[in-house]
């Protein structure tokens, strides 16, 4: 039996610089992702590690440096618990294997899954701020942070409005332009106007504002405006006693 993908790849088109992709389900029954690439495909997990792998018998191998940084017993010298430069790195590929699930969870709008891998990935940029043996790997948080907190507070704004939960993700952006300030300014980004994921946000909850539906009493204030604009007095009035009574 041919091992030779082109058929797969021929079924299913491509065109570069989208991103295609498909959940489907493995041969043992569990889901899995595909995302079209221009020289082939990449399947990834469902759940747990996107590769499948379970690094020193852990779901993930952030997951297993925690396990080692709360076991950790400093020596005589009270030496910390550190992470190498290979251990960084190793967290940084697994890191990348999230981005790419994460975004195609967005595009299959699974939001919370998305949210979850966001999660993830900062805890990732946390542990080696706070453990790594070298600066340079220290650093790699203030680079990815406001990237990845963006993506998290995008997918929790996502869920609310496929709720029609407009006034909630609204919460929720404006809390994320909140944070997003704050993290730029702890880094001494004082540019902010620069920052793409805040201009993001910043013009996501503008139109988010605009879009959303109007409540009983915003609707009548917006009635009572036109009657007046029209001159409909005994109309306004009938409204405004409709407003006290709501108020």
């Amino acid at each position: 039996m041919s091992k030779d993908i082109t058929p797969i790849l021929h079924d299913w088109e491509y065109e570069p610089g989208e991103l295609r992709v498909r959940r489907v389900d493995g041969l043992d029954g569990r889901p899995r992702i595909q995302i079209r690439m221009d020289l082939g495909l990449m399947q990834l997990e469902w759940s747990g590690r996107p590769d499948g792998a379970r690094p020193h018998e852990a779901d993930s191998l952030l997951e297993h440096f925690q396990g080692e940084l709360e076991d950790h017993v400093p020596n005589v010298e009270g030496e910390a618990f550190k992470l190498s430069r290979e251990d960084c790195w190793a967290l940084g590929q697994e890191a990348m294997q999230y981005y790419w699930r994460r975004i195609s969870f967005f595009e299959l709008k699974e939001y919370e899954l998305a949210e979850a891998d966001a999660v993830h990935n900062l805890g990732i940029l946390q542990i080696c701020e706070d453990w790594a043996e070298h600066d340079e790997d220290k650093q790699i948080a203030d680079q990815y942070r406001v990237f990845v907190t963006s993506h998290r507070i995008q997918a929790l704004a996502l869920r609310h409005l496929q709720d029609e939960s407009h006034g909630e993700a609204l919460e929720v952006i404006r809390a994320g332009i909140a944070e997003i300030e704050g993290l730029l300014r702890d880094q001494g980004d004082l540019e902010m106007e620069e920052c793409a994921e805040l201009r993001f946000l910043r013009d996501w909850e503008t139109e988010v504002e605009e879009t959303r539906p109007l409540s009983p009493r915003e609707k009548l204030r917006v009635d009572l405006k036109a009657a007046v604009d029209r001159e409909q007095f005994e109309l306004a009035a009938s409204l405004r006693d409709r407003l006290r009574q709501m108020e």
